[in-house]
């Protein structure tokens, strides 16, 4: 009966190794793309759900920043990938450390990053995007001075996360267009 015991809490720690290996990146070690989508939809899920079941589970409102680094691609080509990888690592850690607990943070791909922003009002999330565009720029990262570009979005009567996603994503490239190192709100 131990041995068995033993086996099944084996394969539990096991299992756990594995979700971690699913769900986070392995260089920045936050949420990847699945793992980020997979909690996102979830908050989501329960921030849709009618104003009553809402107050229960908690989540009364959403905010959604896409977030980029301004010109990494400059930096891998004159520091290399190395320390291209360095930047990745220690503004993920950054954006930890800057964002708040109940804060779902992810790496989308390349040098691009999501923030779900629970229970934040709109201008408390304008706030948070501004103060991580204003510290980014402030702070040196892997030894240089980065900026970033965000769209943030605040869900009116989206219906999914992935177009929410979508329309943050173009926020971006807006704040990428009218000069970098900004937020474009919608």
């Amino acid at each position: 009966m131990m041995k068995r015991e033993a086996q099944i809490s084996l394969l539990q720690k096991e299992i756990q190794k594995l979700k971690k290996l699913v769900y986070l990146d392995a260089l920045t070690n936050v949420y990847n793309r699945r793992g980020f989508l997979e909690l996102g939809r979830n908050c989501f899920q329960s921030f849709r759900e009618d104003t009553g079941k809402r107050r229960k589970n908690g989540i009364t409102s959403l905010a959604l920043i896409f977030l980029d680094i301004d010109d990494f691609k400059k930096i891998n080509d004159k520091y290399g990938h190395r320390r291209g990888d360095r930047v990745l690592k220690q503004l993920a850690k950054f954006l930890k450390l800057t964002l708040r607990k109940t804060d779902l943070l992810g790496r989308w791909g390349g040098e691009e990053f999501v923030i779900l922003l629970v229970n934040a009002s709109k201008a408390n999330a304008q706030k948070i995007a501004q103060k991580l565009c204003q510290l980014t720029a402030r702070t040196k990262i892997a030894g240089l001075h980065l900026t970033i570009s965000l769209g943030l979005i605040i869900p009116k009567k989206e219906k999914t996360l992935a177009i929410i996603i979508n329309k943050a994503d173009k926020l971006m490239y807006q704040a990428k267009k009218q000069g970098k190192d900004k937020v474009i709100t919608l």
